[in-house]
């Protein structure tokens, strides 16, 4: 096993996966995922869900193991396992270990007893976020929250997706509980799925208690309540109870408030109450930094000329540019040996780097266009399919119908930039549950199932002819 952090080699394996399975599939099951240690003979990676940790094991158990025994040099055992949400009942994640810089200069503090560690990912601290003009204010307002709790508050950040919206949240979480704080962190999604469990088995004073109890409570991507009327009242109440007391909220949303149009105009006041801040794409200055910083987490000495040949790349958010870097750094051994030494120097020239990412730039080019009109994406699924644009947002379940439906749904939100809410307004007012599993559907079958990829290929080629010859690739 190198000396590598087991995070720094599953970075490195995620740059090899990436380009060997589909964009959907690695952006759907693998790019949250976490290396969380190596033992002997096995090596163990975090993913959020049950779901995700099943679905990992059963469909792609396989290649990651042929993928990691390639970067670590002898073959692995691979186990997956859950990266437990707080509970009142379940241990939880710690936010930071001891040998950390976290650890060692955090001041001792006395904890209340109900003081339970946070689910927080332990590599997201303000001391790994790289600041930029770009990003400055949010990190500077969220840096104060666990100084100054209460004050701005609640917090709102808002930016579109992979520019550090989670990583400020985590980094909140860890200083305020290190300053003997209780916090929650909660996808806004997780929140819903609690309040739901808690209804179902009555232990809805239990999730109250729980959410409207502690000091700091934070929240990622609240438009996932958009259309969701029960789980604005929810929140809607914990937040007021939480503020009235001057505990925090902390907030991120992929846009400005005013435009989450799904929500209630009164949620909506309450989330412009205190400091709204928001991410923008980083500079060239911010993703030379950025790039910098990453190259030391996998302990590898990239020339600097090698970083500044992949900061050119105007890419639109940091976790883009961090897929460059691993793409790079998995690239490399397969045309000129394992990392490290002379390699460093030589073959990790700019013409190397562009063979390396030449296959990203027309998905890149894709993500940076407008998206596309949803009107147009369900006329080219009802060419492709044969199935009207009524019937796809019909009640009908047919089989042909259900599956052309899901075919729009997965290319409404992957091509249009579509909210989950969004996409069930479009499909006949379905709800969030249904949309999802729709999108999941598509997602595996791109795998398992050759009709369904001619089927997104051909479609997708009446939208975007140029990024036809890349859909299905890996």
């Amino acid at each position: 096993m190198t000396t590598r952090t087991a995070a720094a080699t599953w970075k490195a394996t995620l740059g090899q996966l990436e380009l060997l399975v589909t964009r959907a599939n690695y952006d759907t099951w693998l790019r949250d995922t976490i290396g969380l240690r190596h033992e002997e003979g096995s090596f163990v990676i975090g993913a959020h869900t049950d779901f995700a940790t099943e679905w990992l094991g059963t469909r792609l158990k396989p290649l990651i193991a042929k993928t990691l025994a390639r970067v670590v040099g002898h073959p692995i055992e691979v186990l997956f396992e859950v990266i437990r949400a707080h509970a009142e009942d379940t241990p939880a994640l710690v936010p930071s270990t001891p040998g950390t810089a976290a650890a060692a200069t955090a001041p001792a503090v006395t904890r209340k007893p109900s003081v339970v560690p946070p689910a927080l990912n332990p590599a997201l601290t303000f001391d790994s976020f790289v600041i930029g003009d770009e990003n400055r204010v949010a990190f500077e307002a969220s840096r104060n929250v666990p100084k100054q709790p209460g004050i701005a508050n609640p917090l709102l950040i808002f930016g579109t997706s992979g520019l550090g919206k989670t990583h400020l949240l985590n980094a909140i979480g860890h200083a305020a509980y290190q300053a003997g704080q209780t916090v929650i962190y909660a996808p806004a999604e997780r929140f819903g799925n609690d309040y739901v469990n808690a209804l179902a088995s009555g232990r809805l004073e239990a999730f109250r208690a729980r959410y409207r109890g502690c000091d700091v409570l934070l929240v990622d991507d609240v438009q996932f309540f958009e259309g969701k009327e029960k789980f604005q009242e929810e929140f809607f109440h914990t937040f007021n109870d939480l503020h009235a007391r001057g505990h925090q909220v902390v907030l991120t949303t992929d846009r400005p408030p005013a435009q989450l149009s799904g929500l209630m105009e009164a949620l909506r006041s309450r989330m412009q109450w205190g400091l709204v801040a928001d991410l923008q794409k980083p500079s060239y200055d911010t993703r030379l930094a950025i790039l910098r910083a990453k190259a030391r987490q996998h302990a590898i000495a990239l020339p600097d000329d090698a970083l500044a040949t992949i900061a050119e790349r105007c890419c639109p958010s940091v976790r883009e540019l961090e897929g460059f870097l691993n793409r790079v750094i998995a690239y490399v051994p397969l045309v000129g040996g394992p990392l490290g030494g002379p390699l460093l120097g030589g073959v990790i020239t700019p013409e190397v780097i562009e063979r390396a990412l030449s296959p990203l730039a027309a998905a890149v080019r894709s993500a940076e266009a407008a998206p596309l009109d949803a009107d147009d994406i369900l006329a080219a699924v009802s060419r492709r399919t044969g199935i009207s644009a009524s019937d796809l947002r019909g009640r009908s379940r047919n089989r042909e119908v259900a599956y052309a439906r899901h075919l729009a749904m997965y290319l409404l939100k992957d091509e249009g930039r579509k909210t989950i809410a969004e996409i069930g307004r479009l499909l006949g007012n379905r709800d969030h549950s249904t949309v999802l599993a729709g999108i999941n559907r598509i997602t595996m079958e791109l795998t398992t199932r050759t009709e369904t990829r001619v089927d997104l290929h051909a479609t997708r080629a009446t939208l975007t002819p140029p990024l036809a010859a890349t859909v299905g690739a890996g």
